[in-house]
Parts: structure tokens; C-alpha cells; sequence
């Protein structure tokens, strides 16, 4: 079927959503790739219709100069801030399902691999899915968990080969990353392990961990998902129903409960006094003041369990 899209050029404030509508039967995860775009006040723009995978459209992030970057599959999606069109696949990135990234004061950029693992694995919670992953070309493996360093020009500096954290899937590797504002180290996690990693990406080295939740059961929900660093240093993370504010050590210094379970991202935005946190489970985007707790505006796409689709949200700064 023709899709047309009509997103139109970005202006600071506009909020994107990772949207795609999930139409096969066969697959629930797949289906069309989409992104929506909202004004700053949270109201409906436009849509994009993306090329390139068959599944989430997921890991929205803008780079340095205003391109908005996701991911689907292998595929790398850039969108142009002038006409709110996806610009062509570039083949300068090896075939990652990659689903975040970050980028340095250089340009360069740091892409998060989302999955880890030789196959499907055969557990409960993997049985309860029917979605087909693509299978790296040439290895013949769903992913190895790395972290990607590409230069300004797309060209492949160095991979890290980065530890994980054990989670209930099975095959999941770096889900969420986030460049520390010196750009020295990487904080990353495994969605719902017990780790809060990081990784010095100067010394190529794995670094003590920022924090370490007790307990061997990967069921209790004592585990961390989204992780994304203000400009002052402090780290924002979801933990399931609520979202925590850390201090350089580790450290909580705010809490704000978000009621309903399943925030998955963060976006900072351009005033860094609010945050958003979107909900993969309930199909919302929350605008959260960091100030006084207060969510302050909300989104809802329509599209919850077990239509869940919204995989990533990010802010227009400008370029």
C-alpha cells in the first residue's frame, strides 16, 4: 500500500516518535516503519513513512548537525531537518541491529548494539514472541553486544567490546548508551539487568560499574532500562514505573514515580530543566520537570499492549 508522508520541517521543539504500525500477523514485531512528528506543545505534525528493516523503528537520536539518526533491523535511518525526508541508506555501517546512539564534540558517533546472541533463545519469555530477527550476514549470529565507533564520515573507527548484563530475554546486548558530557566514557545498559556499565572509550577499557542492583533473580524488577546523561553530568534512568535521577557516583538524588510500568527512553530536552520518558507498554511520551517532579504534558499514540510500538523519542534542538 502507498504511504504518504507528511512530516514537515523541523522546528526547535518538535518531538519524534518511533511509531511503526505493526501489520504483520506473522511477525509482532514487524510491520511498516514510522515516525510522527509533534509540535512543541504536543501537537500532531506529521508522519514519516521509513525504509529500510521490517520491525521497530526505535533509538531516535538528533546528531550535531540536526539530522535525526533511528535504527531498524541493520538498517542506519537518517532524516533530513530541512525537508522531513529520510535521506538514502548509507552502507558505511557493518550490519548491527544497533538501537542507540551518541555523538562526541568531533561528530563521531558511538552506536549501541542492541542484540546479543548466536539465535532466538528458547525460554519462556522468547516463546511468547513470534518475531523473526535477521541474522548478521557472514557470522551467522543475532549480535554480539558491542558499542561502534564511526568518525563524522561514517567510516568504522574502533568496536569495544563491551560486557553486558544478564536479562530475562536472553539476547539482549547495549539496549540504551549515553555519552558522558567530558566524552571520555560511555554508561550504558542491558534493559532490565542488574547493571548500570560504563566504558572508557579513550583507554578502550570496561570500567567499574556505576551501579550494581542486588539479587540473582531477573524477575524481581530490581533492574535498570533507559539511561541518558544531562549536560551538567547527572544520569536520568528508568527503572520499570519509575524514573531516578543519579549523582556522578552513583547516587540518588530524585525519584519520580510514573505510575504505570514499561518507560523505556529519555530524551533531555533543549531546556534541560524537563525530560521525556516514553512508554513502550502504554503507547505514551511523558514531559517530566526535573524540578518539582510535575509531568507536565503527555502524549498518547494510541498504540499499547499488545500493539506496543513506540520505540524512541527525541527532541529538535536546531543545528
Amino acid at each position: 500500500m502507498s504511504r504518504e508522508s507528511t512530516m514537515q520541517p523541523f522546528e526547535p521543539g518538535d518531538i519524534f516518535i518511533g511509531c511503526t504500525l505493526l501489520n504483520n500477523p506473522d511477525d509482532d514485531h514487524a510491520g511498516e516503519g514510522r515516525i510522527w512528528q509533534y509540535d512543541k506543545d504536543m501537537n500532531f505534525k506529521g508522519e514519516l513513512w521509513t525504509e529500510g528493516g521490517e520491525h521497530f523503528v526505535g533509538g531516535l537520536e538528533f546528531d550535531n548537525e540536526g539530522r535525526l539518526w533511528a535504527f531498524n533491523d541493520f538498517a542506519v535511518i537518517h532524516v533530513d531537518p530541512k525537508t522531513g525526508r529520510q535521506l538514502p541508506l548509507s552502507d558505511r555501517f557493518l550490519p548491527r541491529a544497533y538501537r542507540s546512539a551518541s555523538f562526541d564534540r568531533e561528530g563521531n558517533v558511538y552506536l549501541g548494539e542492541h542484540m546479543k546472541a548466536e539465535k532466538k533463545p528458547d525460554n519462556e519469555i522468547a516463546r511468547r514472541t513470534t518475531i523473526k530477527f535477521p541474522v548478521i550476514p557472514g557470522e551467522g549470529v543475532l549480535g554480539f553486544g558491542y558499542i561502534y565507533k564511526y568518525d563524522p564520515d561514517w567510516n568504522l573507527v574502533k568496536i569495544f567490546e563491551t560486557e553486558t548484563a544478564p536479562e530475562m530475554t536472553g539476547f539482549k546486548g547495549v539496549t540504551h548508551s549515553s555519552l558522558h558530557p567530558s566524552g571520555e566514557f560511555i554508561t550504558y545498559a542491558t534493559e532490565t539487568g542488574k547493571r548500570i556499565m560504563r566504558y572508557d572509550v579513550i583507554n578502550d577499557r570496561q570500567m567499574p560499574d556505576l551501579v550494581t542492583y542486588p539479587g540473582d533473580n531477573l524477575f524481581d524488577k530490581v533492574w535498570v532500562i533507559a539511561v541518558k546523561y544531562l549536560p551538567d553530568g547527572r544520569l536520568l534512568i528508568t527503572r520499570g514505573d519509575l524514573m531516578e535521577m543519579l549523582d556522578e557516583e552513583g547516587r540518588v538524588l530524585n525519584s519520580y514515580p510514573l505510575e504505570t510500568y514499561g518507560w523505556s527512553d529519555i530524551e533531555i530536552c533543549g531546556d534541560p530543566r524537563f525530560c521525556l520518558v516514553s512508554n513502550i507498554w502504554e503507547g505514551t511520551i511523558a514531559k517530566v520537570d526535573l524540578e518539582s517532579g510535575e509531568i507536565v504534558g503527555m502524549i498518547d499514540t494510541g498504540f499499547k499492549a499488545p500493539n506496543r510500538c513506540v520505540a524512541g523519542v527525541a527532541e529538535y534542538k536546531g543545528s
